[in-house]
């Protein structure tokens, strides 16, 4: 009311008790008000061919959103170094491309801190998938589209069990996952879903943008 700005009165609250996951996220973002043209043209910049659909679905007998991505299965910027160098010279609003950096930023510090190696050398596998770099750059332009006065978060479903990377069978939820979640002391809950509920593009968005 008054000469409040609905964008200055307007808290995030994400419900991570089932698990999050990139395309989960922004498929929610957008459902709840995102500029939908925004985000697509934004991904768009950074991938120049990719298709994002956003249909009506039905969970569990409730109406939700799923975002669908139509992109190559593999992408060429797989080391860190040089998908920062694709998103650095993207035509992407300035606060959309730091936003998308630190992002990844964070993805590239836990999996080198996983695996011994400098950050620069971290290849994403899974995470520098196109589909991936979808998620995080829509979600990124989503939330500016929305421009919240604060995001908030409840406690993180991680799942139980073990999920099958190019590294091999890790233990869930998955260390770079683990890794983040542990460096900004998020909430999280084991089990007892047995599959991988938290992906490491969910946790590294939430570590980003969460107060």
């Amino acid at each position: 009311g008054g000469d409040v700005t609905p964008s200055e009165a307007t808290t995030i609250y994400i419900d991570a008790s089932a698990g999050a996951a990139g395309d989960m996220l922004l498929a929610a973002l957008v459902d709840a008000g995102a500029d939908s043209s925004a985000v697509l043209a934004s991904i768009e910049q950074v991938l120049p061919g990719a298709r994002v659909s956003f249909d009506e679905v039905t969970r569990a007998g409730l109406r939700a959103r799923r975002a669908t991505v139509a992109a190559p299965e593999t992408s060429p910027h797989r080391r860190w170094r040089d998908l920062r160098t694709a998103i650095s010279t993207a035509d992407l609003p300035p606060r959309i491309g730091r936003g998308v950096l630190a992002v990844f930023g964070r993805l590239a510090d836990a999996e080198a801190a996983v695996h011994g190696i400098d950050p620069d050398d971290v290849h994403f596998h899974e995470v520098g998938a196109w589909d991936s770099v979808c998620d995080v750059v829509g979600c990124v332009a989503a939330i500016e589209s929305l421009s919240p006065a604060r995001i908030t978060c409840s406690a993180v479903a991680t799942g139980s069990g073990t999920v099958v990377g190019e590294h091999g069978t890790m233990p869930v939820p998955a260390p770079a996952t683990a890794e983040l979640l542990a460096r900004r002391q998020v909430p999280t809950i084991p089990g007892p879903a047995p599959f991988e509920a938290c992906t490491p593009t969910a946790a590294a968005l939430l570590c980003h943008f969460v107060d």
